[in-house]
Protein backbone atom coordinates (compact mmCIF):
# COMPACT_ATOMS: atom_id res chain seq x y z
CA UNK A 1 0.00 0.00 0.00
CA UNK A 2 3.12 2.27 0.43
CA UNK A 3 4.46 2.25 -2.54
CA UNK A 4 1.26 3.44 -4.04
CA UNK A 5 0.97 6.20 -2.08
CA UNK A 6 1.56 9.54 -3.38
CA UNK A 7 2.57 11.60 0.29
CA UNK A 8 2.45 15.10 -0.76
CA UNK A 9 2.83 16.49 2.61
CA UNK A 10 4.41 14.35 5.76
CA UNK A 11 5.64 14.86 9.27
CA UNK A 12 4.18 18.58 10.30
CA UNK A 13 5.57 20.16 13.60
CA UNK A 14 3.25 20.97 16.12
CA UNK A 15 4.08 23.10 19.15
CA UNK A 16 6.72 21.28 21.14
CA UNK A 17 9.27 18.52 20.77
CA UNK A 18 6.18 16.20 19.64
CA UNK A 19 4.98 15.72 15.71
CA UNK A 20 1.99 14.92 13.94
CA UNK A 21 1.48 13.02 10.56
CA UNK A 22 -0.01 14.56 7.89
CA UNK A 23 -0.60 12.03 4.71
CA UNK A 24 -1.94 13.44 1.74
CA UNK A 25 -2.72 10.17 -0.86
CA UNK A 26 -3.85 10.69 -4.56
CA UNK A 27 -5.87 7.49 -5.99
CA UNK A 28 -8.35 6.28 -8.41
CA UNK A 29 -9.98 3.74 -10.65
CA UNK A 30 -10.31 3.65 -14.70
CA UNK A 31 -13.10 1.06 -15.81
CA UNK A 32 -13.98 1.81 -19.57
CA UNK A 33 -16.55 -0.54 -20.50
CA UNK A 34 -16.69 -1.30 -24.43
CA UNK A 35 -20.07 -2.85 -25.73
CA UNK A 36 -22.98 -3.43 -28.03
CA UNK A 37 -26.09 -2.86 -26.59
CA UNK A 38 -30.35 -3.44 -27.57
CA UNK A 39 -33.89 -3.67 -26.20
CA UNK A 40 -36.25 -5.81 -27.87
CA UNK A 41 -39.65 -7.12 -27.13
CA UNK A 42 -41.10 -3.96 -25.60
CA UNK A 43 -45.01 -4.25 -25.15
CA UNK A 44 -46.71 -3.19 -28.43
CA UNK A 45 -50.26 -2.00 -28.13
CA UNK A 46 -52.18 -4.60 -29.02
CA UNK A 47 -50.49 -6.11 -26.23
CA UNK A 48 -51.26 -3.83 -23.46
CA UNK A 49 -53.43 -5.99 -20.74
CA UNK A 50 -57.08 -4.57 -20.28
CA UNK A 51 -58.04 -2.67 -17.34
CA UNK A 52 -58.39 -4.76 -14.14
CA UNK A 53 -55.32 -7.03 -15.48
CA UNK A 54 -52.63 -3.62 -16.28
CA UNK A 55 -50.66 -2.51 -13.08
CA UNK A 56 -52.61 -0.09 -11.46
CA UNK A 57 -49.07 1.69 -11.72
CA UNK A 58 -49.07 2.11 -14.83
CA UNK A 59 -51.64 4.08 -17.38
CA UNK A 60 -52.44 2.30 -20.95
CA UNK A 61 -50.20 5.10 -22.95
CA UNK A 62 -47.15 3.96 -20.36
CA UNK A 63 -46.65 1.45 -23.14
CA UNK A 64 -45.01 2.62 -26.16
CA UNK A 65 -43.48 -0.43 -27.76
CA UNK A 66 -40.01 1.56 -28.22
CA UNK A 67 -37.13 -0.39 -28.49
CA UNK A 68 -33.84 1.21 -28.34
CA UNK A 69 -31.62 0.30 -31.68
CA UNK A 70 -28.69 -2.06 -31.48
CA UNK A 71 -25.42 0.12 -30.33
CA UNK A 72 -21.98 0.31 -29.32
CA UNK A 73 -21.09 2.56 -26.38
CA UNK A 74 -18.34 3.56 -23.93
CA UNK A 75 -19.41 3.46 -20.59
CA UNK A 76 -17.02 3.65 -17.42
CA UNK A 77 -18.80 3.27 -13.99
CA UNK A 78 -17.45 4.19 -10.79
CA UNK A 79 -14.79 5.57 -12.64
CA UNK A 80 -12.97 8.42 -10.17
CA UNK A 81 -10.55 10.15 -9.29
CA UNK A 82 -9.49 11.62 -5.51
CA UNK A 83 -7.38 12.61 -2.91
CA UNK A 84 -7.86 11.29 0.73
CA UNK A 85 -5.41 11.92 4.29
CA UNK A 86 -5.03 12.09 7.58
CA UNK A 87 -3.51 14.36 10.72
CA UNK A 88 -2.52 12.84 13.85
CA UNK A 89 -4.01 14.59 16.29
CA UNK A 90 -3.22 13.47 19.33
CA UNK A 91 -2.14 9.79 20.42
CA UNK A 92 -5.17 7.92 19.18
CA UNK A 93 -7.04 10.39 17.30
CA UNK A 94 -6.93 11.19 13.59
CA UNK A 95 -8.74 13.71 11.38
CA UNK A 96 -9.15 12.21 8.17
CA UNK A 97 -10.59 13.51 4.93
CA UNK A 98 -11.56 12.50 1.46
CA UNK A 99 -12.29 14.52 -2.06
CA UNK A 100 -13.52 11.87 -4.88
CA UNK A 101 -14.53 13.27 -8.23
CA UNK A 102 -15.89 10.75 -11.56
CA UNK A 103 -13.19 10.62 -13.79
CA UNK A 104 -15.55 10.69 -17.45
CA UNK A 105 -12.45 8.54 -19.60
CA UNK A 106 -15.53 9.00 -22.28
CA UNK A 107 -15.34 12.42 -22.35
CA UNK A 108 -19.27 12.31 -21.67
CA UNK A 109 -20.21 15.15 -19.48
CA UNK A 110 -20.19 13.50 -15.56
CA UNK A 111 -20.25 15.00 -11.55
CA UNK A 112 -17.92 18.05 -10.80
CA UNK A 113 -15.01 17.94 -8.62
CA UNK A 114 -16.14 16.36 -5.41
CA UNK A 115 -19.23 15.00 -6.76
CA UNK A 116 -18.59 11.26 -4.79
CA UNK A 117 -17.88 9.87 -1.59
CA UNK A 118 -16.61 13.59 0.34
CA UNK A 119 -15.45 13.75 3.93
CA UNK A 120 -14.12 15.39 7.02
CA UNK A 121 -14.12 13.88 10.64
CA UNK A 122 -12.35 11.76 12.94
CA UNK A 123 -10.93 8.70 13.99
CA UNK A 124 -9.99 7.04 16.77
CA UNK A 125 -9.04 3.04 17.30
CA UNK A 126 -11.05 2.54 20.52
CA UNK A 127 -14.45 4.59 19.18
CA UNK A 128 -14.31 4.52 15.52
CA UNK A 129 -15.30 7.17 12.82
CA UNK A 130 -17.06 10.08 12.91
CA UNK A 131 -17.40 12.64 9.65
CA UNK A 132 -19.39 14.88 7.64
CA UNK A 133 -19.90 14.92 4.02
CA UNK A 134 -21.23 12.89 1.13
CA UNK A 135 -20.92 9.01 0.88
CA UNK A 136 -22.16 5.95 0.30
CA UNK A 137 -24.94 5.03 2.98
CA UNK A 138 -24.63 2.21 4.81
CA UNK A 139 -27.46 0.02 3.09
CA UNK A 140 -25.49 0.77 -0.48
CA UNK A 141 -22.17 -0.21 1.33
CA UNK A 142 -22.86 -3.65 2.34
CA UNK A 143 -23.28 -4.80 -1.02
CA UNK A 144 -20.62 -3.22 -2.77
CA UNK A 145 -18.59 -6.50 -2.67
CA UNK A 146 -21.03 -9.07 -3.94
CA UNK A 147 -20.03 -8.01 -7.73
CA UNK A 148 -16.78 -10.13 -9.00
CA UNK A 149 -15.26 -6.51 -10.11
CA UNK A 150 -14.33 -4.51 -7.07
CA UNK A 151 -15.82 -1.40 -8.86
CA UNK A 152 -19.66 -0.65 -9.74
CA UNK A 153 -20.25 -0.95 -13.70
CA UNK A 154 -23.40 -1.11 -16.06
CA UNK A 155 -23.72 -4.76 -15.46
CA UNK A 156 -24.08 -5.18 -11.77
CA UNK A 157 -26.32 -5.86 -8.96
CA UNK A 158 -28.01 -2.71 -9.12
CA UNK A 159 -29.66 -3.83 -12.51
CA UNK A 160 -32.54 -5.57 -10.58
CA UNK A 161 -32.13 -4.67 -7.05
CA UNK A 162 -31.82 -0.99 -5.08
CA UNK A 163 -34.79 0.14 -7.32
CA UNK A 164 -38.53 -1.02 -7.84
CA UNK A 165 -38.59 -0.83 -11.82
CA UNK A 166 -40.54 1.91 -13.43
CA UNK A 167 -37.40 3.56 -14.49
CA UNK A 168 -35.66 4.13 -11.75
CA UNK A 169 -32.46 4.61 -12.29
CA UNK A 170 -29.89 1.97 -11.13
CA UNK A 171 -28.20 4.46 -8.55
CA UNK A 172 -28.27 8.35 -7.49
CA UNK A 173 -26.56 10.86 -5.36
CA UNK A 174 -29.00 13.41 -4.08
CA UNK A 175 -28.40 15.31 -0.70
CA UNK A 176 -32.14 15.95 -0.60
CA UNK A 177 -35.19 15.18 -2.45
CA UNK A 178 -35.21 16.40 -6.04
CA UNK A 179 -39.09 15.30 -7.26
CA UNK A 180 -38.17 13.08 -10.18
CA UNK A 181 -37.76 8.98 -10.13
CA UNK A 182 -34.10 9.23 -8.28
CA UNK A 183 -36.17 9.98 -5.14
CA UNK A 184 -37.68 6.57 -5.54
CA UNK A 185 -33.63 4.82 -5.60
CA UNK A 186 -31.78 2.56 -2.91
CA UNK A 187 -28.73 2.67 -4.05
CA UNK A 188 -27.86 6.33 -2.36
CA UNK A 189 -24.43 7.97 -2.53
CA UNK A 190 -26.18 10.98 0.15
CA UNK A 191 -25.11 14.62 0.83
CA UNK A 192 -25.20 16.45 3.50
CA UNK A 193 -24.85 13.38 5.83
CA UNK A 194 -23.14 12.58 9.03
CA UNK A 195 -21.74 8.90 9.29
CA UNK A 196 -20.56 6.86 12.77
CA UNK A 197 -18.65 4.23 11.99
CA UNK A 198 -17.95 1.54 15.21
CA UNK A 199 -14.80 -0.17 15.46
CA UNK A 200 -14.83 -3.93 15.15
CA UNK A 201 -15.28 -5.91 17.71
CA UNK A 202 -14.68 -9.71 17.46
CA UNK A 203 -15.92 -9.33 13.27
CA UNK A 204 -18.56 -7.36 13.89
CA UNK A 205 -18.91 -3.84 13.21
CA UNK A 206 -21.78 -1.10 12.24
CA UNK A 207 -22.64 2.02 10.39
CA UNK A 208 -25.24 4.76 10.96
CA UNK A 209 -26.10 7.47 8.96
CA UNK A 210 -28.44 10.51 8.80
CA UNK A 211 -29.06 12.80 5.82
CA UNK A 212 -30.23 16.25 7.77
CA UNK A 213 -33.83 17.80 6.52
CA UNK A 214 -32.22 20.53 4.45
CA UNK A 215 -35.19 20.11 1.98
CA UNK A 216 -37.66 21.04 4.44
CA UNK A 217 -40.16 23.30 2.62
CA UNK A 218 -43.71 23.09 0.70
CA UNK A 219 -43.01 20.67 -2.45
CA UNK A 220 -46.19 22.10 -3.98
CA UNK A 221 -47.65 25.72 -3.69
CA UNK A 222 -50.11 26.27 -0.15
CA UNK A 223 -49.04 22.43 0.71
CA UNK A 224 -48.10 20.74 3.74
CA UNK A 225 -44.44 21.38 5.19
CA UNK A 226 -42.49 18.64 4.44
CA UNK A 227 -38.71 17.62 5.76
CA UNK A 228 -37.18 15.15 3.56
CA UNK A 229 -34.82 12.97 5.74
CA UNK A 230 -32.48 9.56 4.88
CA UNK A 231 -31.37 6.94 7.51
CA UNK A 232 -29.70 4.52 7.66
CA UNK A 233 -27.76 1.37 9.48
CA UNK A 234 -26.15 -1.81 8.82
CA UNK A 235 -24.60 -4.94 10.73
CA UNK A 236 -21.39 -6.36 9.34
CA UNK A 237 -20.12 -9.68 10.46
CA UNK A 238 -16.90 -11.33 9.35
CA UNK A 239 -15.70 -14.78 10.34
CA UNK A 240 -12.67 -16.37 8.13
CA UNK A 241 -14.27 -16.05 4.54
CA UNK A 242 -18.00 -15.91 5.71
CA UNK A 243 -19.49 -12.18 5.53
CA UNK A 244 -22.98 -11.96 7.08
CA UNK A 245 -24.40 -8.75 6.30
CA UNK A 246 -28.00 -6.70 7.09
CA UNK A 247 -28.85 -3.33 6.50
CA UNK A 248 -32.01 -1.12 6.40
CA UNK A 249 -32.73 2.59 5.51
CA UNK A 250 -35.84 4.80 5.54
CA UNK A 251 -36.47 8.04 3.41
CA UNK A 252 -38.96 10.20 5.09
CA UNK A 253 -41.01 12.68 2.90
CA UNK A 254 -39.03 11.52 -0.57
CA UNK A 255 -42.17 10.39 -1.72
CA UNK A 256 -41.06 7.61 -4.19
CA UNK A 257 -44.52 6.05 -4.61
CA UNK A 258 -45.05 9.55 -6.25
CA UNK A 259 -42.36 8.75 -8.78
CA UNK A 260 -43.78 4.78 -9.61
CA UNK A 261 -47.41 5.45 -10.03
CA UNK A 262 -48.56 7.40 -6.78
CA UNK A 263 -50.41 10.81 -6.65
CA UNK A 264 -48.91 13.80 -6.46
CA UNK A 265 -46.48 14.89 -3.65
CA UNK A 266 -47.13 17.39 -1.24
CA UNK A 267 -51.05 18.12 -1.50
CA UNK A 268 -53.70 18.38 0.74
CA UNK A 269 -54.74 14.28 -0.05
CA UNK A 270 -50.88 13.47 -0.34
CA UNK A 271 -48.65 15.19 2.63
CA UNK A 272 -45.99 13.07 4.10
CA UNK A 273 -44.56 9.31 2.89
CA UNK A 274 -42.39 6.59 4.11
CA UNK A 275 -40.28 4.66 1.94
CA UNK A 276 -38.14 1.48 3.83
CA UNK A 277 -35.73 -1.22 2.29
CA UNK A 278 -34.66 -4.01 3.88
CA UNK A 279 -31.34 -6.13 2.88
CA UNK A 280 -29.47 -9.28 3.37
CA UNK A 281 -26.24 -9.94 2.05
CA UNK A 282 -24.00 -13.38 2.48
CA UNK A 283 -19.80 -13.44 0.71
CA UNK A 284 -19.04 -17.13 1.52
CA UNK A 285 -15.64 -18.25 -0.84
CA UNK A 286 -14.36 -21.85 -0.46
CA UNK A 287 -11.14 -22.73 -1.91
CA UNK A 288 -11.40 -21.74 -5.53
CA UNK A 289 -15.15 -20.76 -5.97
CA UNK A 290 -16.88 -17.83 -4.49
CA UNK A 291 -21.16 -17.48 -3.64
CA UNK A 292 -22.53 -13.93 -3.01
CA UNK A 293 -25.84 -12.60 -3.03
CA UNK A 294 -28.62 -10.67 -1.49
CA UNK A 295 -32.42 -10.44 -0.97
CA UNK A 296 -33.58 -7.17 -0.54
CA UNK A 297 -37.25 -5.57 0.46
CA UNK A 298 -38.02 -2.41 -0.76
CA UNK A 299 -41.64 -0.62 0.64
CA UNK A 300 -43.36 2.67 -0.52
CA UNK A 301 -46.22 4.40 1.14
CA UNK A 302 -47.96 7.90 0.76
CA UNK A 303 -49.86 9.06 3.42
CA UNK A 304 -52.45 8.99 0.56
CA UNK A 305 -56.48 9.97 1.88
CA UNK A 306 -57.88 10.28 -1.78
CA UNK A 307 -60.16 8.05 -3.07
CA UNK A 308 -58.73 5.17 -5.54
CA UNK A 309 -55.21 6.45 -5.54
CA UNK A 310 -51.96 3.73 -5.36
CA UNK A 311 -51.42 4.43 -1.63
CA UNK A 312 -48.83 1.63 -0.94
CA UNK A 313 -45.80 -0.59 -3.15
CA UNK A 314 -43.65 -3.16 -1.84
CA UNK A 315 -41.93 -6.10 -3.63
CA UNK A 316 -38.94 -8.23 -2.91
CA UNK A 317 -35.54 -8.88 -5.33
CA UNK A 318 -32.76 -11.48 -4.98
CA UNK A 319 -29.60 -11.60 -6.45
CA UNK A 320 -26.53 -13.91 -6.50
CA UNK A 321 -22.97 -14.36 -8.17
CA UNK A 322 -21.21 -17.70 -8.41
CA UNK A 323 -17.55 -16.85 -9.08
CA UNK A 324 -14.71 -19.79 -10.37
CA UNK A 325 -11.23 -19.16 -9.96
CA UNK A 326 -8.69 -21.01 -11.64
CA UNK A 327 -4.42 -20.93 -11.91
CA UNK A 328 -3.93 -19.14 -8.10
CA UNK A 329 -6.54 -16.32 -8.79
CA UNK A 330 -5.44 -15.43 -12.02
CA UNK A 331 -8.49 -16.06 -14.16
CA UNK A 332 -12.10 -16.99 -13.45
CA UNK A 333 -15.45 -17.30 -14.58
CA UNK A 334 -18.64 -15.55 -12.93
CA UNK A 335 -22.40 -15.53 -13.59
CA UNK A 336 -25.27 -14.06 -11.82
CA UNK A 337 -28.72 -14.32 -11.86
CA UNK A 338 -31.48 -12.29 -10.14
CA UNK A 339 -35.13 -11.47 -10.07
CA UNK A 340 -37.44 -9.39 -9.12
CA UNK A 341 -41.23 -10.28 -8.00
CA UNK A 342 -44.22 -8.60 -9.28
CA UNK A 343 -44.80 -6.41 -5.65
CA UNK A 344 -48.01 -6.29 -3.62
CA UNK A 345 -49.97 -2.98 -3.89
CA UNK A 346 -52.43 -0.79 -2.17
CA UNK A 347 -55.43 1.79 -2.84
CA UNK A 348 -57.41 3.90 -0.78
CA UNK A 349 -60.53 2.80 -0.47
CA UNK A 350 -62.61 -0.44 -1.49
CA UNK A 351 -60.52 -0.86 -4.86
CA UNK A 352 -58.61 -3.62 -6.24
CA UNK A 353 -54.70 -2.95 -6.86
CA UNK A 354 -52.73 -5.11 -9.79
CA UNK A 355 -49.28 -5.71 -9.87
CA UNK A 356 -49.39 -8.27 -12.56
CA UNK A 357 -46.00 -8.37 -14.82
CA UNK A 358 -44.32 -5.54 -13.19
CA UNK A 359 -41.41 -8.42 -12.74
CA UNK A 360 -37.60 -9.09 -14.08
CA UNK A 361 -35.34 -11.80 -14.25
CA UNK A 362 -31.25 -10.89 -15.38
CA UNK A 363 -28.69 -12.78 -16.71
CA UNK A 364 -24.82 -11.85 -16.41
CA UNK A 365 -22.04 -14.67 -17.56
CA UNK A 366 -18.39 -13.15 -17.69
CA UNK A 367 -14.62 -13.75 -17.28
CA UNK A 368 -12.12 -11.82 -16.08
CA UNK A 369 -8.25 -12.19 -16.31
CA UNK A 370 -5.99 -10.62 -14.17
CA UNK A 371 -2.86 -9.16 -14.98
CA UNK A 372 -1.40 -7.61 -11.75
CA UNK A 373 -3.53 -7.01 -8.24
CA UNK A 374 -4.76 -3.60 -9.83
CA UNK A 375 -5.58 -4.45 -13.53
CA UNK A 376 -8.09 -6.95 -15.01
CA UNK A 377 -9.29 -7.42 -17.88
CA UNK A 378 -13.33 -8.60 -18.63
CA UNK A 379 -15.34 -9.37 -21.15
CA UNK A 380 -19.52 -10.44 -20.43
CA UNK A 381 -22.81 -11.13 -21.55
CA UNK A 382 -25.12 -9.38 -19.91
CA UNK A 383 -29.42 -9.76 -20.22
CA UNK A 384 -32.61 -7.97 -18.32
CA UNK A 385 -35.80 -10.31 -19.24
CA UNK A 386 -38.50 -8.05 -18.63
CA UNK A 387 -42.24 -9.42 -17.62
CA UNK A 388 -44.79 -7.68 -20.36
CA UNK A 389 -44.95 -4.14 -18.03
CA UNK A 390 -41.78 -4.43 -16.54
CA UNK A 391 -39.17 -1.56 -16.48
CA UNK A 392 -35.87 -2.82 -15.36
CA UNK A 393 -32.95 -2.20 -16.85
CA UNK A 394 -28.77 -2.81 -16.47
CA UNK A 395 -27.91 0.59 -17.75
CA UNK A 396 -28.56 3.71 -19.52
CA UNK A 397 -29.75 3.41 -23.28
CA UNK A 398 -30.59 6.59 -25.67
CA UNK A 399 -33.74 6.53 -27.49
CA UNK A 400 -35.84 7.57 -24.55
CA UNK A 401 -35.24 8.49 -20.52
CA UNK A 402 -37.30 5.52 -19.25
CA UNK A 403 -37.00 2.29 -20.73
CA UNK A 404 -40.27 1.07 -22.18
CA UNK A 405 -42.68 -1.85 -20.71
CA UNK A 406 -41.90 -5.10 -21.56
CA UNK A 407 -38.49 -4.18 -23.25
CA UNK A 408 -35.36 -6.74 -22.53
CA UNK A 409 -31.91 -5.30 -23.08
CA UNK A 410 -29.40 -7.66 -24.47
CA UNK A 411 -25.58 -6.83 -24.45
CA UNK A 412 -22.14 -7.81 -25.00
CA UNK A 413 -18.66 -6.28 -24.24
CA UNK A 414 -15.43 -6.16 -22.99
CA UNK A 415 -13.17 -3.85 -20.48
CA UNK A 416 -9.92 -2.97 -18.50
CA UNK A 417 -10.67 -2.32 -14.50
CA UNK A 418 -7.61 -0.24 -13.34
CA UNK A 419 -6.72 1.00 -9.84
CA UNK A 420 -3.72 3.70 -8.93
Amino acid sequence: MKARKTVLAAALALAGPAQAESVVEMYGTAFPYFDSAETKNATTGAAVPPAGERPTQLPSTAYTGQNDLKRTRITVGTSNWGFRGYEDLAPGLRAVWQLESGFQLDQNVGPGIGARDSKVGLQSPVWGEIFMGQWDTPYKYISLPVNPLRAGYVFDRTAITGNPGFGVGNTTTQFTRIGAKPDASFDRRQGNSVQYWTPTWGGLNFRVQHSVNEGTGAVAAGGPIVKPVVNAFSAVWNWGQLSLRYAYEEHKDYFGMSQIGGSAAGTATNQHSKDTGSKIVWLYRIGNTRFTGLYERLKYSNDDSGAGQVREYKRDAWYFVLEQFFSGNKFSIFGSYGQAKDGDCSRVGPFACVTNGLGAKYYTLGWIYRFSKRTEFVMSYYKMDNKLSGQYSPGPMVNAATIAPGADTQAFGLGLWHTF
